[in-house]
């Protein structure tokens, strides 16, 4: 974009992976923490002031630091503090509840499809990298990780699995915009 410039800005995250928490902030000039993580070529995350802690017993057990964490071992990630959602929708989508299973995590949320003929269709062609889930909840029972509720979740679309419940209500096609309403399924 020409004549726009976004400054550097610190993001507190919380960075989950199957073994550690890792809470830290990350330095970026995107807006929106999707665009960051499906950043093409993007390996890994570098926070600051980072403390890693154990699954499960929160057991500190490295920190502040600044660190490279890989997105490779990433389930999900989401803000530790107050987020600036996106107002621009680049396509039309509809939410729909979902379960995501990211071993070994359990993910109840809103996953946003695009709108198309069939359900199966719109799963098809659901294939970033990071996927948002707003509306989030999350737990894990099997290691004593509590249900924490976050707005916007960021799911590694390659370590999850995404079960929609049958007999969902499914729109074939986007209804007609009325006026200029930002609309719930913006992210």
């Amino acid at each position: 974009m020409y004549g726009t410039f976004n400054p550097l800005k610190s993001i507190p995250l919380t960075v989950v992976t199957p073994q550690l928490v890792v809470q830290g902030s990350l330095q970026t000039r995107l807006r929106q923490l999707t665009d960051v993580l499906n950043e093409p070529n993007m390996s890994h995350l570098i926070l600051v002031d980072a403390t890693f802690m154990e699954v499960g017993s929160r057991r500190v057990v490295a920190g502040p630091a600044v660190t490279q964490v890989q997105l490779s071992d990433v389930l999900f990630v989401h803000s530790s503090g107050p987020t600036e959602s996106g107002q621009e929708q680049r396509s039309p989508k509809q939410a729909i509840r979902a379960v995501i299973l990211a071993t070994p995590y359990t993910i109840e949320g809103q996953i946003h499809l695009p709108y198309e003929a069939e359900l199966q269709q719109a799963l098809d062609a659901f294939e970033s990298g990071f996927f948002p889930v707003s509306s989030a909840r999350y737990w894990s029972y099997s290691v004593a990780e509590s249900p924490n509720y976050v707005d916007l979740l960021v799911v590694n679309h390659s370590r999850a699995h995404v079960a929609i419940p049958a007999g969902v209500e499914w729109l074939r096609e986007a209804p007609p915009v009325s006026g200029s309403s930002g609309g719930s399924d913006v992210w």
